[in-house]
């Protein structure tokens, strides 16, 4: 046997031991794997009903905010009417003076609140 025949051996027996070893790391990543994906589906139902119910909540949250919304609109809506009628029966001002009606101020303050309440809602619902 010459030299080239007995390093040509080691060279086979270590690519052999390399192959071996490779098929078993390749194994173990395999059962690893399968481990994983057990635990990934496990985790997956676990979530799945809880995502469901925030998609509910969420649901029922943006529905709550529409209907509110409606409802000061139509709250603004008949306090205007409601000035536009109490205005109708005010005094006629003989002079300039800037002396308000009280009605009119309270009338001028619950349209600026439902005009703030509304503009609040519309912000938090963009």
């Amino acid at each position: 046997m010459s030299i080239m025949d007995v390093l040509l051996l080691i060279l086979i027996i270590v690519g052999i031991v390399t192959g071996i070893y490779i098929i078993i790391t390749l194994r173990n990543y395999n059962q690893a794997l399968v481990v994983f994906k057990k635990d990934f589906e496990k985790l997956n139902n676990r979530l799945e009903p809880i995502l469901e119910n925030f998609n509910a909540l969420t649901e029922k949250i943006i529905n709550i905010s529409d209907e509110t919304e409606k409802r000061i609109y139509d709250l603004s809506d008949t306090i205007q009417n409601v000035r536009n009628t109490v205005s109708k029966f005010s005094f006629i001002r003989g002079s300039k003076s800037d002396s308000r009606n009280p009605v009119q101020d309270l009338l001028s303050n619950a349209t600026a609140i439902s005009k703030g309440v509304s503009a609040f809602w519309k912000k938090l619902n963009n």
